[in-house]
Formats: structure tokens, C-alpha cells, sequence
């Protein structure tokens, strides 16, 4: 993998410093160990409503299980299991996989992997798989329909890509980033970011007789958002 992945691994559990009582606080605090600018930028109330309107989007209902590809330090799979789902993940970082197992309560994990994207065991099904902004730091389009496969194997009904990044506006995001961030390509030198052009995600779902419903990234004060979308894949039994 590129060089995000030693990023990621640099991770540290700052748990401590919130109150374990408070979902609200341990899943912003989960979202910044993450990379989640929630200091003038996203809001936690904004990252849980969208959380939120994943359950229609997903027709998912109590009792079903979820698989989060690049799960990161937990956020999403904690307000799963809060809600009372089980919930599984996969990330190469160890040091967030071990954040996870901390915040997550066992007797809701039915699997938690330490392992790149393309290495996703598939013997062990969940109802959805989703992997919310993960595909932008894939380093080609080979390893995006390798995951893609697994994920298809991985999901008994439904798979859910949040927060892609839209080819369509890659020159203008770059721009709003340079704008926003001083020294930006100083700063993201060889820390590329992959825009998906929707064909790449629609010839996938043809070749697998999947629908592929599109849906606009509506995340409040999200500069990313308006250069983004969210794809599902609903295999032909939902």
C-alpha cells in the first residue's frame, strides 16, 4: 500500500480523555482519531445524523449484521452495536483495530481483522458491507475491484461505499484544497488521493446483476461533500 498506511498506523488511543458514558463524545473523539476535522470543520451532531440515514439507505433492521472495510478506530461499528447490531471490521492499522477492541462491547464483535483491504476473509458473512472513506487512498483501480469482489463475497445483501471521491470534480476539489490548506501539495506530497469516475462502480454492478443506486454526500460543513458521493450495491434477493 502507499504511504497513508503509515499514517494510519500512527494512531494513538485518546480515549482517556473523554467520558466513556458520553456515545456522543467517544464517537467524536473515534471520528478525530480517525482524520475527522471536528474543530471548525464536520460536527459530531452532522456525522450522526448521516450515520442515521445509513439504516434506510441500507433497509437495515434490528438483529442483522455489519462488516465495516476500513474500519479505522471503530466510530461507525460503536453506534452499530449501540443500536444493537453485530458488527465486524477490517483495517491495516493495528493500532486502531486495537482501539476498536477496546471501545467495541465483545459480545457484539463477531470479527475484527487486522489486514489490507484486498486480504478480506469472505467465509464469514454480514447482511451489509460498507466502507465509508476508504476507496480515495486505494492506490489503482485493479485493487478498487479486487476489494470490491471480496466485499461482494463478504455481504449476504447489500454493500455501501460512503464519501467517494467523484472524477468528475477531482480538478476542482484539488483546488478547493489548495485553497483551504496552506502548502498543501507540501504537505500531501505522495499521499495521492483516487478519484472513481460512477462507470467504474456501474460496469462492476452490470457484470455482478447488481442495482447500483447513487446518492449525494450530504454532510454538513463537510468540504469534501459537494465533490463526493455515496454508491450502494443490492444484490437481486432485496
Amino acid at each position: 500500500m502507499n504511504n497513508w498506511q503509515q499514517i494510519w498506523s500512527g494512531r494513538k488511543d485518546t480515549l482517556a480523555n473523554v467520558d466513556a458514558n458520553d456515545f456522543r463524545a467517544v464517537f467524536a473523539e473515534l471520528k478525530k482519531i480517525d482524520g475527522f476535522d471536528l474543530n471548525g470543520g464536520v460536527n459530531v451532531d452532522s456525522l450522526i445524523r448521516q450515520h442515521e440515514n445509513l439504516y434506510d439507505a441500507l433497509n437495515l433492521t434490528g438483529g442483522q449484521t455489519v462488516f465495516e472495510v476500513g474500519c479505522g478506530a471503530g466510530a461507525h461499528l460503536y453506534l452499530f452495536a449501540r443500536d444493537g447490531y453485530t458488527v465486524g471490521g477490517l483495517d491495516y492499522s493495528a493500532a486502531e483495530i486495537d482501539i476498536a477492541r477496546k471501545v467495541l462491547p465483545a459480545e457484539k464483535i463477531s470479527e475484527l481483522i487486522c489486514a489490507g483491504a484486498d486480504e478480506l476473509p469472505t467465509a464469514k458473512t454480514f447482511d451489509a458491507v460498507i466502507s465509508n472513506s476508504v476507496f480515495t487512498y486505494f492506490d489503482d483501480f485493479d485493487y478498487a475491484e479486487s476489494v470490491l469482489e471480496k466485499m461482494l463475497l463478504k455481504s449476504r445483501r447489500v454493500i455501501a461505499l460512503l464519501d467517494v471521491f467523484d472524477a468528475d470534480f477531482e480538478t476542482q476539489l484539488m483546488s478547493e484544497r489548495r485553497r483551504a490548506i496552506a502548502n498543501y501539495d507540501e504537505l500531501y506530497k505522495d499521499l495521492p488521493k483516487k478519484f472513481y469516475p460512477r462507470s467504474f462502480f456501474e460496469d462492476f454492478a452490470a457484470r455482478h446483476d447488481l442495482k447500483i443506486p447513487f446518492a449525494a454526500n450530504e454532510l454538513e460543513n463537510y468540504v469534501n461533500a459537494p465533490f463526493t458521493y455515496h454508491c450502494f450495491m443490492e444484490k437481486p434477493s432485496v
